[in-house]
């Protein structure tokens, strides 16, 4: 275990130093090392948190303790990764109050070409888990890794539905990783191991304490492209990580269910104030995403003899690639961006390309 990995455990462990001021620190001082030489007196001058800085790093237990943490990683076979490290997950290196350490158990890579995150209710009706288990059983056409929470209900559904179709599965956790909580859910929790694993941001001995669910939500919501809630009353977890999972920018989907059902008035609600996709079939959310097959992208252009010739171009372009931004566009054709903009605009109407989530353009199936 690197030398930096164990100052940057004991500098997550000062008290009032949270993941945004840590990594802050990172950028200003290079490394966690480097902090942890600084002279107290330098590091009290900090405005804001500069006392408990100081008092943090003039403390031997933290180091100490960081040296603990490791040694219980080597033995576990846990990986620690910093925000700088290349296994990092990429979608939760964007948020702005992500880990500035996370840990993996597990054979999983974390970054794999298409993730969601599945929450709800820990009281799932049939409807609810039916629902989860025809989802799963459709995404693993594309090899989707489900993520989750272990929770019970919509959350352990997931996870049990990705086993039996051969997807990665990953459960982030509200504690440390030298225990699974709930206990029951110990078995499948295990079986996670060979191809996803378990997250956490906690170390061992941390236990799941009631403020630390909010915290693995926001992991739950930043580490994949989009948040699936099937089955939310009005207020919970479920909730919680859709609303972190909109403020980062992330495709949001919810499950509409009955007007009178108290399991459903979170979807409904989300869905009612465009803070969700509606999602009523596994086909919205393949679509929605731009997973479905590409073999058939091919335009022919000759069909659509209006084509001026910058929308030929855009028209290749696309063809080269599955999805390209706006930005991506406007560089690879070198033009004005609300001219690309109005081309783009004028092929949908004709059923060309069509808008994805995240500005993403892509040509439709002929």
């Amino acid at each position: 275990m690197s030398t930096e990995l164990k100052y940057l455990i004991a500098l997550t462990q000062i008290a009032g130093i949270g993941p945004i001021v840590g990594k802050e620190l990172l950028r200003f001082f290079g490394c966690a090392e480097a902090i942890f030489k600084e002279k107290p007196e330098t590091l009290s001058k900090i405005k804001r948190y500069g006392q408990q800085l100081a008092g943090g790093v003039s403390n031997p237990k933290l180091l100490h303790l960081a040296e603990t943490e490791l040694e219980f990683m080597d033995r576990e076979g846990i990986l620690g990764m910093s925000i700088s490290d290349h296994r990092y997950p990429e979608w939760l290196k964007e948020c702005p109050d992500s880990p500035a350490v996370l840990f993996l158990k597990g054979g999983g890579r974390l970054n794999e070409e298409k993730a969601v995150s599945i929450v709800g209710s820990r009281e799932a009706t049939g409807y609810g888990k039916e629902f989860v288990e025809e989802l799963v059983r459709e995404l693993s056409r594309f090899n989707v890794a489900i993520h989750s929470g272990l929770a019970y209900g919509i959350d352990i559904t997931a996870h049990k539905e990705a086993l039996r179709n051969g997807l990665p599965t990953y459960c982030t956790l509200a504690h440390g990783l030298d225990r699974i909580y709930p206990k029951k859910h110990t078995k499948f929790a295990n079986q996670m191991l060979a191809e996803g694993g378990w997250i956490t941001e906690f170390m061992s001995g941390t236990t799941p304490d009631r403020e630390n669910f909010p915290k693995r939500n926001r992991i739950v919501a930043g580490i994949t492209e989009a948040t699936i809630v099937v089955e939310s009353a009005r207020k919970g977890g479920a909730i919680i990580t859709a609303n972190i999972a909109n403020t980062y920018g992330r495709e949001v989907f919810a499950v509409p269910g009955r007007v009178a059902d108290e399991r459903s008035k979170g979807c409904n609600f989300l869905i009612k104030t465009n803070r969700a996709h509606l999602l009523q079939t596994p086909e919205d959310l393949i679509r929605m995403m731009g997973w479905e097959s590409k073999k058939s992208k091919l335009i022919q252009t000759r069909l659509f003899p209006d084509l001026t010739d910058n929308q030929v171009k855009i028209v290749e372009s696309m063809q080269s690639q599955d999805q390209l931004t706006m930005d991506e566009l406007v560089h690879v054709l070198n033009r004005p961006i609300s001219d690309v903009s109005t081309d783009l605009l004028l092929m949908e109407f004709k059923g060309m390309v069509r808008q994805l989530p995240g500005k993403k353009f892509e040509l439709c199936n002929q």
